[in-house]
């Protein structure tokens, strides 16, 4: 049986002096420029003239801070801009025109614990030296247990009835859930468990050392990108891993599994849709790292 392409690829790029590990593979790779957005928002059903808002509009936090959103008002109701399901506290609050709006928090900002802003309209006051809009902008700063802080920006938007939105709750993750999915080219495509299976098969042939660093990079893209919104270019530029070498990682996992499956009594008819880390848990090891 012949050997795969990308295991030729590594056995050659080893033997290269002074480059360890999967560092190696980024010779003679080319990076692909590659990346999947996030679904942005959630889209609320509207509610009819006689009927109440139906909930909230759920969007991720990774997309709001990218953003300004829309946030409507309306005249004797207070709207909700909700973190209570992320780990950060609101810690500062700036309305450009407050001439229309009032806010209001859950806790005191200086408490560490404000996790909602609530919106309030009001008859317009008069504040000599200010500006006014139809539309201003708000803006909140956050921050998380580690420190790291987030800045928000909100559209207010003032509307009549029918209201279509109880008000805005930041998530970590966009409704979908869906995560995304490396380009090997040649139309195929590499999950993240595929990217990891990989990584296992490299090190257990010994392409590469366990304790080598890319591998820890690796590892980190991983934990990332299954923990936060992220695309792979973010996930992989926070983890300071080579896209060239999570696509030879990818390429790999696919021809081991190319080599065994004849070999094995799996309901395999193509593989690069399988979900392939129920698939590979039922190849022995032993047969991943020959």
């Amino acid at each position: 049986m012949s050997t795969p392409p990308a295991q030729n690829q590594l056995r050659k790029i080893t033997r290269l002096p002074r480059l360890s590990g999967l560092s190696r593979l980024l010779i003679n790779a080319s990076p692909l420029l590659l990346g999947t957005a996030f679904a942005a928002v959630s889209n609320p059903t509207p509610a009819t003239a006689q009927q109440l808002a139906i909930g909230y509009q759920t969007i991720g936090r990774n997309q709001a801070a990218r953003t300004a959103i829309d946030v409507e008002v309306y005249s004797g109701r207070a709207t909700a801009i909700d973190f209570s399901q992320t780990d950060e506290v609101i810690i500062y609050t700036l309305i450009a025109d407050p001439s229309r709006v009032i806010l209001n928090t859950d806790a005191q900002l200086d408490s560490g614990n404000a996790k909602t802003l609530f919106l309030r309209p009001i008859q317009p006051l008069d504040f000599p030296g200010t500006t006014t809009a139809p539309i201003t902008n708000l803006i909140i700063k956050t921050q998380n247990p580690a420190g790291v802080q987030r800045i928000y920006n909100f559209q207010i938007v003032h509307k009549l009835a029918p209201l279509s939105s109880l008000g805005i709750q930041i998530v970590p993750f966009t409704a979908t859930g869906a995560k995304p999915t490396l380009n090997l080219g040649a139309n195929r495509t590499a999950t993240l468990d595929e990217i990891e299976i990989g990584l296992q098969i490299a090190i257990g042939k010994g392409y590469t050392e366990a304790d080598d660093p890319v591998v820890f990079g690796v590892r980190q893209f991983l934990a990332l990108i299954r923990n936060q919104e992220l695309s792979i270019e973010e996930a992989a530029t926070q983890a300071g891993v080579e896209l060239a070498v999570l696509v030879e990682l990818g390429k790999i996992a696919k021809e081991r599994l190319a080599l065994v499956v004849s070999d094995i009594s799996l309901p395999v008819s193509r593989p690069e849709t399988l979900p392939l880390l129920r698939e590979w848990s039922k190849i022995p090891v032993e047969k991943l790292c020959r």
